[in-house]
């Protein structure tokens, strides 16, 4: 039985052919103080079940159905709590009454369905096993504090030429949060977990200012929606490699902050989802631009700048002045026929300004990807081919810096942009 259904998009660039990453469990958003102790009092759970019986009372059943004080005999386990589909919502306020009508399972679900309850949509419906019919009908959110409200039917034939109904009324209830993100704020915020590794920023409001691209068009964002800054524990599902989890944390309005949003855990989809819009792009980041750098990471950037940048969570190592410093992204990949190998980002600093980048991630450059091949000379002009020991480069030099695609065989292993005007 299909209930609500998360949809989410992943897109990989380069040809991957394998992959291999260490499947750290998500960490659950914490839940911040917001006029309650408890997780679960933010909740206005008396409102949503509230608005779960009055959803029951909304549904109109065929003619001579009548109710039931408990599971009528011979549904046997077709109507128990575990046959029924339950989206994944953290608090989740579920209520439930039971019938028994004339008719067919097909009957009784199709008069429902034309009979629908006042102000829904027809959901999701189908046919389970045992003769088991079901339909569901959809409700625009509540007042504020419920998401996902719906009905769900099920009906399975019982002895006596009888129907057993069962009807489920689900409400989401919203946190209860500050009604405007408006105010002083400094946070960090890190996206976790992307294809090219981690990526962290800061962020100011009020002024809006940092080192994230357009501050002021996040710091607008959490105004007008401040559940970007709260997160709540939450069930955890099924997702596919390489979705967007964000981590916050730093002072908001003189209170600590602290959350995590993940689309791998009920309830916060949603925001993992916009701070994943509003941050860079996994194209902006992946992106080498020739003869200047490889993503937000330029040659001459400060030191400081690309620490921020690129180490993430972690904390940033005190500048060297003069050193290279390497940073994973936490995969392994392999390309063509190529060995996997360890990925991620390798720069040089010199006078604490970057003097190289090397990366053997998924990049693309001039919109193909790097790891094509030496193919990629074809539309690539203005680049040459040069002997780097075992290996072989496309190299492209300008007066501002020069990039090198480098090969072993016609398997990709690396970019180098770099101040250097020759060598590998």
């Amino acid at each position: 039985m299909t209930g609500k259904h998360i949809a989410l998009a992943w897109l990989a660039i380069g040809a991957l052919v394998a992959v291999s990453a260490g499947c750290a469990a998500r960490a659950p958003g914490r839940a911040p103080t917001i006029g309650a102790s408890a997780a679960g009092s933010v909740y206005n759970l008396q409102a949503a079940r509230a608005e779960a019986r009055r959803l029951l009372g909304l549904i109109r059943l065929p003619p001579g159905a009548r109710p039931s004080a408990r599971t009528p005999a011979g549904a046997g386990a077709a109507l128990s709590s575990h046959s029924v589909s339950v989206p994944v919502v953290p608090h989740l306020v579920d209520q439930h009454e039971f019938f028994t009508a004339p008719g067919t399972p097909a009957s009784v679900i199709g008069w429902i369905e034309l009979h629908r309850p006042a102000g829904s949509s027809l959901d999701d419906s189908g046919v389970g096993s045992a003769d088991e019919q079901w339909t569901s009908f959809a409700f625009t959110s509540i007042h504020g504090f419920a998401i996902w409200p719906d009905l769900i039917v099920n009906a399975v034939p019982v002895r006596g030429g009888s129907v057993a109904v069962r009807v489920d009324a689900q409400v989401g209830p919203q946190p209860q949060l500050p009604r405007s993100g408006r105010g002083a704020g400094d946070i960090r915020v890190v996206e976790l977990g992307t294809m090219l590794g981690s990526f962290g920023y800061e962020l100011r409001c009020g002024p809006a200012d940092g080192t994230v691209p357009q501050p002021a068009r996040i710091c607008a964002a959490i105004a007008r929606r401040p559940a970007l800054l709260y997160s709540f524990p939450g069930p955890g599902h099924s997702c596919p490699p390489g979705a967007p989890t964000v981590s916050i944390s730093g002072i908001w309005n003189g209170k600590p902050l602290r959350s995590t949003f993940s689309v791998c855990t009920g309830g916060q989809e949603q925001q993992a989802a916009e701070w994943a819009a509003l941050l860079p792009s996994t194209t902006a980041l992946g992106t080498v631009h020739v003869d200047r750098g490889i993503g937000l990471v330029s040659l001459g950037e400060r030191e400081a700048a690309v620490l921020d940048l690129l180490s993430g969570q972690r904390p940033a190592p005190r500048p060297c002045s003069r050193c290279t410093r390497s940073f994973g992204a936490g995969l392994a990949i392999g390309y063509g026929g190529g060995p996997a190998q360890w990925a991620g980002w390798t720069v040089s600093f010199a006078a604490s300004r970057v003097t190289r980048i090397q990366s053997n991630l998924p990049l693309t450059i001039a919109g193909a990807a790097v790891s094509s091949g030496l193919a990629l000379r074809r539309t690539l002009p203005g680049w040459r081919l040069q002997t780097c020991g075992t290996s072989r480069a496309l190299v492209h030099s300008s007066p501002s810096g020069r990039t090198l695609i480098v090969y072993r065989g016609a398997a990709f292993r690396r970019v180098i942009v770099t101040t250097a005007r020759s060598g590998c």
